[in-house]
């Protein structure tokens, strides 16, 4: 279990990184979110991760809009209600490593 949450670990902090340098260039996030997705499925896979990542991505962005309406924040590149087109997919990516966190401190399969 150990071995899931450095994966977890390693894996938000390149997110981290790809979001830092290339927020900018939209489509190569994009995929770059997408390769690490698929990363964490081939190390540490979950029941139902696709649905799992569409939801996360579609309940996240959709959050995020509605709160930023009120305006705490804005994003410098707004592209779809508000939010960057590569948001969905950092919350996605987000919400599967979320769960691979979660069922690795409980043990839960």
């Amino acid at each position: 279990m150990k071995n899931k949450k450095i994966v977890s670990l390693i894996l938000i902090i390149l997110a981290i990184i790809l979001v830092l340098s290339l927020w900018r260039l939209p489509i190569f996030l994009i995929i770059g979110l997408l390769i690490l997705a698929f990363l964490k499925h081939k190390f540490s896979p979950i029941k139902k991760e696709l649905t799992m990542f569409i939801v996360s991505a579609f309940v996240g962005s959709i959050g995020e809009s509605l709160v930023m309406i009120g305006g705490p924040w804005s994003y410098a590149s707004n592209q779809i209600l508000n939010f960057p087109i590569w948001l969905p997919f950092l919350w996605g990516l987000a919400g599967i490593i979320g769960i691979t966190i979660y069922q690795s401190i409980t043990d839960k399969k």
